[in-house]
C-alpha cells in the first residue's frame, strides 16, 4: 500500500511539474507576445513619426518654394521709367499727372510726351523702349505663365507718335506692340515704330535683328522683317517690306 501511494505522490509531482513547465512555457510565450506587440507598436510610431516628418519638411519646402516663385513672379511684374527729358505725363485710371521722378510700376500706366520731350523705360531681360515727342503710350502688366515666374508677353499700345525698342537676346518675343489695326511682336534687334494717328497710318523700321508684324486679328502668317527693311500701313492694311533707308532716322 505504501508503495502504490509512493508511485502516486512521483505520479502527481510528474504532472504537477508538467503543469508548471506548460504554465512557465505559456507565461514566456505570452511575455514574448506581449513584447512583440510592444515592439510592432512602437515600430508603426516611429514609422508614423518619419512619415510625419517627411510629409512636414515636404509641406515647408514646398512652402518655400512657392514662396520664392511667388517673389520671382512678382519682381517680374515691374517696369522702370529710367529716364525722361522735357513735360511728361502719366496716369492711371485718372486724370493726367506731371511725372516727376522716374517711376517703378506693375499696372497698366499711360504716358505722353510734350514737344521736345522724351521717354525711356527698362522693361524685363533689358528690353528698353524709348518714347519720342509728342507720343502717347499705355504700358500693360506683363502676363505670366500659370504658377511659373516665367513672362509670356508684355504688351504697349502706341496711340500716337513714335517709339524704338531694342530687344535683348533673353528677351526675345516678350514685347508686343499694338498700333492702329497692326500689331507687332519683337523677336530681336532695334526698330521703330511710328504712328500718325490723324491720318491713321504709320511705318515699322527695322535697323537691325527681326520683327514680326501682322494685321489685328487676321489669320495670315506674320509678316516677318528684317535690318534695313521696313513695312508701312494706313487704316490697318499692311504693305509688303520694303527697303528703308535707316539713317534719315533717330536711333538715339
Amino acid at each position: 500500500m505504501a508503495k502504490q501511494w509512493h508511485q502516486l505522490e512521483r505520479l502527481d509531482h510528474k504532472a504537477l511539474k508538467k503543469l508548471q513547465l506548460e504554465r512557465e512555457k505559456a507565461a514566456k510565450l505570452a511575455a514574448q507576445q506581449e513584447l512583440r506587440q510592444k515592439s510592432i507598436i512602437i515600430g508603426g510610431v516611429i514609422v508614423f513619426v518619419f512619415v510625419l516628418l517627411i510629409v512636414l519638411v515636404i509641406t515647408i519646402k514646398n512652402k518655400k518654394d512657392a514662396e520664392k516663385r511667388e517673389q520671382a513672379r512678382e519682381k517680374l511684374m515691374y517696369t522702370n521709367i529710367t529716364e525722361f527729358l522735357g513735360t511728361v505725363e502719366y496716369r492711371r485710371k485718372s486724370d493726367w499727372s506731371p511725372l516727376t521722378k522716374n517711376l517703378n510700376f506693375k499696372e497698366d500706366y499711360s504716358f505722353r510726351t510734350q514737344e521736345d520731350s522724351s521717354l525711356s523705360m527698362q522693361m524685363q531681360f533689358d528690353n528698353t523702349v524709348k518714347v519720342y515727342a509728342s507720343s502717347e503710350i499705355t504700358v500693360n502688366p506683363p502676363v505670366l505663365e500659370k504658377n511659373e515666374p516665367k513672362i509670356n508677353k508684355q504688351e504697349i499700345e502706341l496711340t500716337r507718335g513714335e517709339l524704338t525698342a531694342i530687344i535683348s537676346i533673353g528677351g526675345r518675343g516678350l514685347v508686343h506692340i499694338k498700333t492702329s489695326n497692326v500689331y507687332i511682336v519683337a523677336q530681336s534687334g532695334l526698330f521703330k515704330v511710328i504712328y500718325n494717328d490723324e491720318q491713321d497710318k504709320g511705318e515699322v523700321v527695322v535697323k537691325n535683328g527681326l520683327v514680326e508684324v501682322s494685321e489685328v486679328g487676321s489669320s495670315e502668317k506674320p509678316i516677318k522683317i528684317s535690318g534695313f527693311y521696313k513695312v508701312t500701313f494706313e487704316k490697318g492694311e499692311l504693305s509688303s517690306p520694303t527697303q528703308a533707308s535707316v539713317i534719315q532716322y533717330d536711333w538715339h
